[in-house]
Formats: C-alpha cells, structure tokens, sequence
C-alpha cells in the first residue's frame, strides 16, 4: 500500500515541474494584441504580421526565469536569427516591480520589454505559468506554446530557428 501511495505521490509532484508541462494545444492563429514596451515601442498581431516572434512571459519573482532569461539574452546576442524578434512580457507582478528587474539587469534585457498592464495579453494567450513561451511563426500562426524553463534546448524551437537560418 505505501509503495502505491509513494509511486502515486511521485507522479503528482512531477507533474507539477513547470519543465514538465505539456505544451499547450497549437492554435491556429495568434490572438489579437498589443503591448507597448518601456522604451516606447508598440508591438502587435498586425506590426508583428510577416515576421517570426518569440513572446516570454515572465515574472520578477519566478525563480525560472531568474535564470532562463539571462540565457535568452545571451542567445539574442549571439545565435538568434535576425528576423525572429524577440519581445518580453512581464506580468504577475506589479509595474514598478518588473520595471525595477529589468533596470537592473541591462545585460539580459537586450530586447524589447514590455509589461502586461491587468494581465490582457497573458489571458488573451491563456498563459497560466511563468515563464511561458510563445512562438509565432512569420504568418502569425502559434508555432510552440512552452512552459517553464529550458526553451532553448526545446527541440521543436531550435527545428523552427533552423528554419529561419537557411
């Protein structure tokens, strides 16, 4: 009996790994949205139509992303494709906090950042974990949806950036 109760617990918390989850289910087309990022620049379905995108939500206060998105810095500046834009959304947290967290740390927020004012775009993507990944392909189709860490090692994103490369 405890080795079943043991097996079944085993299974509950590792399914509740953020690195674990399952992609969410592929929707056809990007749902409509705009942010406008701290520097002033607004990004949208339509400004984003023709060209592949990356948007990473992610919070402050989420140990993942502490460490995930220094990495996705690091890619931006030396492997990433010159026309997969990159855009950051901070949400779950308030503006002054995702503010202060990207100010202080210039050398991994080397692409555009924006904050999700009320979680509008979070919600209209259905994003219910941080951080997640959506990548649009140039047509504004969802191409990945992933959630957690470790993106870049995600098979399916590095098939997509070859893609892009050749």
């Amino acid at each position: 009996m405890r080795g079943i109760v043991a097996t079944i617990l085993g299974c509950v918390i590792v399914s509740f790994i953020p690195s674990a989850l399952p992609a969410a289910p592929a929707i056809s087309t990007a749902p409509a949205f705009e942010v406008v990022t701290f520097a002033g620049e607004s990004y949208s379905t339509e400004s984003l139509k023709g060209r592949p995108a990356l948007l990473v939500f992610w919070a402050p206060w989420c140990e993942v992303c502490q460490r995930d998105l220094p990495l996705l810095g690091a890619f931006y500046q030396r492997e990433r494709p010159g026309q997969l834009h990159v855009i950051s959304i901070g949400f779950a947290d308030t503006r002054t906090n995702v503010a202060q967290f990207i100010k202080e740390r210039p050398e991994t927020f080397v692409f555009p950042s924006a904050y999700d004012e009320d979680r509008w775009v979070a919600q209209t993507f259905k994003i219910n974990a941080t951080p997640t990944y959506v990548l649009l392909d140039a047509q504004g189709s969802i191409v990945l949806v992933h959630r957690g860490g470790g993106l870049l090692q995600n098979f399916q994103f590095r098939e997509f950036l070859s893609t892009l490369k050749g």
